[in-house]
């Protein structure tokens, strides 16, 4: 049997929301966007400090094949009080590292370096072997390891809440990113 005209009008009207249920909908999702909201910022701040330690290692990898490609001591320095870091090259020349590069960190972090001690030095003990301001720093050496005076671990805080470490991987071929208080 067909459906008369007045039938299929009907059907069609009876289907469609209605003005008031769309706005119950758009009040609900309000309500739930305002209780989630909150949290998401904790979840972003986590993704700060996480970010941030992906970059620093990266510039350690990038440093260290760097040092090898040019077969130059390559330096990552690490200024606390500044809350930045770079890269520069070691070189006898006098002319600046073309593609140096500094880093400052998100307002919301922290960083520390361990520096060794005694700081290390060069051979002839002469010069602080070119770091910025006597800074602590990685030194990667030509043949794709790094001076056993660098810095032994990099700590980046985010306030009191969490920290993450660069520290050196258990062969001591590079580094890697670890809780605060893993050893």
């Amino acid at each position: 049997m067909r459906a008369s005209r007045e039938d299929r009008g009907r059907r069609g009207s009876n289907s469609a929301f209605t003005l008031i249920e769309l706005v119950v909908v758009m009040v609900l999702l309000g309500i739930a966007a305002a209780l989630v909201a909150p949290h998401m910022g904790s979840f972003f701040q986590g993704r700060i400090l996480n970010s941030e330690a992906r970059r620093l290692l990266a510039l350690t990898r990038y440093g260290q094949s760097r040092a090898v490609a040019e077969g130059v001591p390559v330096l990552l320095w690490i200024d606390s009080k500044r809350s930045t870091y770079g890269l520069v090259t070691q070189s006898a020349s006098s002319e600046p590292d073309d593609r140096a590069s500094t880093f400052t960190i998100d307002s919301t972090l922290t960083i520390e370096a361990a520096a060794p001690n005694p700081l290390p030095a060069s051979e002839d003990t002469d010069e602080r072997l070119g770091a910025p301001d006597g800074l602590p720093a990685i030194r990667f050496m030509p043949d794709g390891f790094f001076d056993e005076a660098s810095v032994s671990r990099i700590v980046i805080r985010q306030g009191a809440q969490a920290a993450l470490q660069i520290a050196p991987t258990a062969n001591r071929l590079g580094y890697e990113i670890l809780p605060e208080n893993a050893n």
